[in-house]
């Protein structure tokens, strides 16, 4: 019994000193302090240029701790100038303790035109027998489009704002894509036409028309089992 009872009181000791360590350890803090990179770009954040035209970028500054490190800045830009449409410039610089920071530069390659959302435009939708079942009209809304000049089209949103202005869904649900027109007017579709909040894109393009004396497009949207029917004016 007298063994047990010295084997106890041993134990207990034991266990207080731990818990002495313990709680020492808790109290210390971590003391390192990091300096963290400033970035301020050289210029205007949004640039627009000319299509085929030569871009040279403005870059970006760097600052850390009072000190100029413009050096550690890595630049990831895709701009392409013989492709109209918008690029994201991305400088990025990362300090000792491995903390990044990050800017941006938009760059919209050629000329800025507003497409305008013009009466008549409408969304139809089918019953499932394929027969008519509603036609929504809507209109009034501004639609970002780029020209080249010589024929080529970005339009901000193929659909003319239908979800991402008229119901309030936000760019995501937008659908950017690439218009061509024609010697004859047609106007034909050239790429894109992605819907990023969905993860799909238009089934079909259709009834592609430019009208020269008003500056008008006017196409069909085939998407989701939907036709989109709309008509830019474009200022």
């Amino acid at each position: 019994m007298k063994k047990i009872f010295l084997f106890g009181l041993m134990l207990g000791a034991m266990t207080l000193g731990l818990t002495s360590c313990n709680d020492d350890n808790d109290q210390l803090t971590d003391t390192r302090v990091t300096n963290y990179i400033q970035l301020s770009i050289n210029g205007d954040d949004v640039v627009y240029v000319d299509a085929n035209s030569t871009y040279t970028d403005a870059g970006c500054k760097a600052e850390l701790a009072g000190e100029d490190v413009s050096d550690m800045v890595k630049v990831y830009n895709p701009v392409n100038t013989s492709m109209i449409g918008p690029y994201e410039i991305v400088y990025e610089a990362v300090n000792a303790d491995g903390f990044a920071a990050s800017a941006y530069r938009t760059v919209y390659v050629g000329t800025a035109v507003t497409g305008t959302v013009a009466n008549g435009t409408y969304r139809q939708t089918y019953n499932d027998d394929g027969s008519s079942k509603a036609k929504t009209a809507y209109s009034g809304y501004n639609i970002d489009v780029l020209t080249d000049g010589n024929g080529a089209y970005w339009v901000s949103d193929l659909m003319g704002g239908y979800y991402e202005q008229r119901q309030g869904y936000g760019e995501a649900y937008s659908m950017k894509g690439y218009l061509k027109v024609n010697d004859d007017n047609t106007v034909s579709f050239a790429g894109g036409g992605d819907v990023v909040g969905w993860g799909d894109a238009l089934d079909d393009f259709l009834n592609g028309k430019y009208d020269p004396a008003t500056k008008t497009l006017s196409y069909t949207v085939v998407y989701a089992g939907m036709d989109f029917n709309v008509i830019l004016n474009l200022q």
